[in-house]
């Protein structure tokens, strides 16, 4: 009879651990990416006996001895999401795990939970400071590297220009009007357009390519170039020119080009003291004209739009007509000034281009003396365009163009994408690929152990995990935060079963007291 006391004992043990249970579901029901547990129950077995009837059947007399919690179970099913907006909160849509490691201890932790910013050192940490796994990626976008922390840079270094290229639909006006004469960017009848490109030097400085297209002849231009207030040319390998040459297929592509207006060595002139006034040999190239005083120093220059400008003070001194080679000063010189300047040879052409997508320019100097923009010591560079997706139709101007520099940029914003690859956007309107988020998963998530602070363990280190890049196992949702999928009304209902249950047992070691009461007054 004592034994039913001891059974009913199991019982209270076994509910007021389901309670223990209850209560923790119910405690972390707010919990990012809390995954409720479920109490296993497993009976006692107090006394097992089998005899057999005459006839050989088997006749069992079992009593058990009660229950016990056998084990807990996790429930991984998915919580639903809470949208916070904020990039860094993000949460798996599916199967897996975010891995984090301990700085410490170099130890990696699996976890729901997707509540990350990003540390002082640029590191996409989660709240207790643990460190987000995943790849960096190249400047490809490729994976590089083993798995490891994942690192935000704050800013990017510039990208000097090497490649400017046209793309479709880029189109010249094949009706428009054949121009004649020399060309002289301040006299816009001496060209049919212009286009403007901002390019970058290895320091991150912006300066703006100028194009001027000049049509010369049925399904023939001319492509002058400038960068800020200084003349680009070409060479062939051999001579330097002032211009490249298209030329145009019936159907509007392009056929061909060539270097074209071979570029004289350079010319000297000088203005006498006292003098304001000059004519230089024709036609000059815009952007090459520079004057310096008797010794030498660098005095003024042409912008490459007919005006003389102080290159101390940027203030505009004077005009040039580089199709007359007349020079006006507004005051007189108090002495001597030299005039330096290039012109070039309209009839003087260069060789065929044999790749249109290559087209290199003269290498440019960043340290020239003569221009206030082009002098802020960045090394010498040359760079390429790309004119083979021209085209020639009857249409309107159409300019596309991309290139590839950059100047220096600070980071603004970061995003996630679905697949797990984390961008940032910067200052200078670049968008970068920084790394792909790590996911783990286990075939058998059961051997996961709670740390604490949402964070799981294998019970044993021999338990590998699979890892894969974000989206393959499930989607990476940012924004978001997943919740604890603690169902609380079916919480509610157990927490009622379990204190029934309890109440039960006590009652049965109630009765059993009151029994063996019983049975002890039998002697009164």
């Amino acid at each position: 009879m004592l034994q039913s006391f001891y059974t009913g004992n199991t019982g209270l043990g076994a509910n007021k651990q389901w309670l223990s249970v209850i209560s923790d579901n119910i405690a972390n029901v707010n919990t990012t990416g809390y995954k409720q547990e479920v109490v296993n129950f497993k009976d006692l077995l107090s006394s097992s006996l089998t005899t057999y009837s005459s006839g050989g059947t088997p006749i069992n007399r079992e009593i058990g001895g009660g229950s016990f919690v056998g084990s807990t179970s996790k429930d991984f099913s998915q919580g639903s999401f809470k949208n916070t907006n904020s990039p860094l909160n993000l949460a798996l849509d599916g199967e897996g795990f975010f891995m984090v490691k301990n700085p410490n201890a170099s130890l990696v932790y699996y976890t729901r939970d997707g509540n990350f910013r990003v540390d002082a050192t640029g590191d996409i940490v989660n709240q207790s400071g643990y460190k987000l796994q995943g790849w960096m990626l190249d400047e490809n976008g490729n994976m590089a590297g083993a798995l490891g922390n994942i690192k935000i840079p704050s800013s990017i270094n510039p990208v000097p220009t090497t490649q400017v290229s046209y793309e479709s639909p880029t189109n010249l006006k094949a009706d428009d009007r054949i121009t004649e004469g020399p060309f002289n960017p301040a006299n816009s009848e001496s060209y049919n357009y212009v286009n403007t490109i901002t390019t970058y030097d290895t320091l991150g400085t912006a300066h703006v390519v100028t194009q001027y297209f000049k049509k010369i002849d049925t399904n023939k231009w001319e492509v002058y170039t400038l960068i800020d207030d200084r003349a680009v040319t070409f060479t062939d390998g051999g001579n330097t020119y002032t211009a490249i040459e298209i030329e145009f297929q019936g159907n509007g592509s392009v056929k061909g080009a060539k270097y074209a207006n071979q570029q004289s060595d350079g010319a000297t002139q000088t203005i006498a003291a006292g003098d304001s006034e000059a004519t230089l040999e024709t036609p000059v190239f815009a952007g090459t004209v520079e004057i310096s005083d008797d010794s030498s120093n660098p005095l003024y220059n042409d912008d490459g739009n007919g005006n003389l400008i102080d290159l101390k003070t940027g203030e505009q001194v004077g005009t040039i007509d580089y199709a007359t080679g007349a020079i006006l000063l507004n005051t007189g010189a108090e002495t001597n000034l030299q005039i330096n300047y290039k012109k070039f040879d309209v009839n003087a052409d260069g060789n065929d281009i044999s790749d249109l997508t290559q087209i290199a320019t003269d290498p440019i100097s960043y340290t020239q003396e003569y221009s206030r923009t082009l002098n802020d010591g960045a090394n010498s560079r040359s760079f390429n365009f790309s004119v083979a997706k021209f085209t020639q139709l009857t249409s309107d101007y159409i300019f596309y163009a991309q290139q590839d520099g950059s100047g220096k940029g600070d980071l603004m914003t970061i995003s996630v994408s679905e697949d797990g690859i984390v961008s940032g956007s910067y200052t200078n309107g670049q968008v970068r690929n920084i790394a792909r988020l790590g996911i783990a998963t286990f075939k058998d998530k059961e051997i996961l152990v709670r740390k604490g602070d949402n964070l799981y363990l294998p019970s044993q280190q021999t338990f590998t995990p699979i890892i894969v890049p974000g989206g393959v196992l499930s989607k990476v949702r940012s924004g978001m935060l997943e919740m604890s999928n603690v169902d609380i009304s079916q919480e509610f209902i157990n927490l009622i079963t379990a204190q029934r249950a309890y109440q039960a047992n006590a009652k049965t070691i109630t009765t059993s007291d009151q029994v063996l009461q019983t049975t002890m007054d039998i002697k009164r």
